[in-house]
């Protein structure tokens, strides 16, 4: 397995630079074309429900809705510029796309079109309002999210502690991030377990081994840490650059509800993210 295509979020914010500089280095390495996204808003969508159009006059809404969109189109030629400017010095086949921002499902159906979708921790459209989170790109996409950590030095991918927990979202996490695993420096999978082992999971040093990458199993057993705070000191002892992780939750009235250390390990995560459900 590999990325053949790698989506990653553009947006007029600083930040988005240094998503552009992460995807690049990505598509290199994988060979892969690269697709920038922006999420644009309309007055009207973003404002549905504000009462004050109703008192406005015709002509005033219409202004309004005019220059709303000439600040996102202006946004979105920011940004398109930048991005395409990043790709061809990195020589990348690369397209660029706009979408509606004010509603998640556009977002969502896009994702899982590629291989590899890079998003921030949350997005909001170009002077819009509506939150898209990481995780629910995560869970609804049905492929890997990639969450770069700001002010990152050097490449993602180098060492990557591995967040085991014996579940299909685990497993799924483990083989969506396996193009990344399997050209890294130091690969480490921690299972955070009182109990002690309490699986096959001599099966799955035995799976690393065949692929022909070695790997250290790290059994936690603390007792008295929480599984997030257990899984922070791991990533700071292997110094990792990558935490590949299961996002656990479920959708409820439209939005969603994480596991308890999918939420906190994403309120300020220790290193880059890769997440799957």
């Amino acid at each position: 397995m590999t990325y053949r295509d790698v989506l990653v979020h553009i947006d007029e914010q600083p930040g988005a630079r240094f998503r552009t500089t992460i995807a690049a280095e990505l598509a290199r390495r994988f060979k892969a074309d690269l697709t920038g996204v922006f999420l644009e808003s309309g007055l009207l969508d973003t404002y549905a429900s504000a009462e004050l159009f109703a008192y406005m006059p015709p002509a005033e809404i219409d202004r309004l809705v005019k220059e709303h969109a000439e600040a996102v189109l202006r946004a979105s030629e920011a940004a398109r510029l930048a991005f395409e400017a990043t790709a061809a010095d990195s020589a990348l086949t690369s397209e660029w796309l706009t979408i509606p921002g004010e509603r998640s499902e556009p977002m969502i159906r896009l994702a899982r079109h590629f291989d590899l979708t890079i998003f921030p921790p949350s997005a909001t459209p170009a002077y819009g309002l509506h939150r898209i989170t990481a995780a629910a790109l995560a869970l609804a996409s049905g492929g890997p999210v990639l969450v770069p950590r700001e002010n990152l030095t050097g490449s993602i991918g180098r060492r990557i502690l591995v967040a085991w927990k014996g579940t299909r979202e685990s497993a799924r996490a483990l083989r969506d991030a396996w193009p990344l695993i399997a050209a890294a420096e130091d690969v480490r999978v921690l299972k955070v377990s009182p109990h002690g082992a309490d699986g096959p999971e001599h099966l799955l040093q035995r799976h690393f081994e065949r692929h022909g990458r070695p790997v250290e199993l790290i059994v936690d057993r603390s007792d008295d840490l929480e599984a997030s705070d257990v899984i922070r000191r791991h990533v700071t002892a292997l110094d990792a650059d990558l935490l590949v992780m299961g996002v656990y939750g479920r959708p409820r009235l439209q939005e969603y509800i994480l596991g308890g250390v999918s939420e906190e390990i994403l309120r300020d995560p220790p290193a880059s993210l890769l997440l799957a459900h």
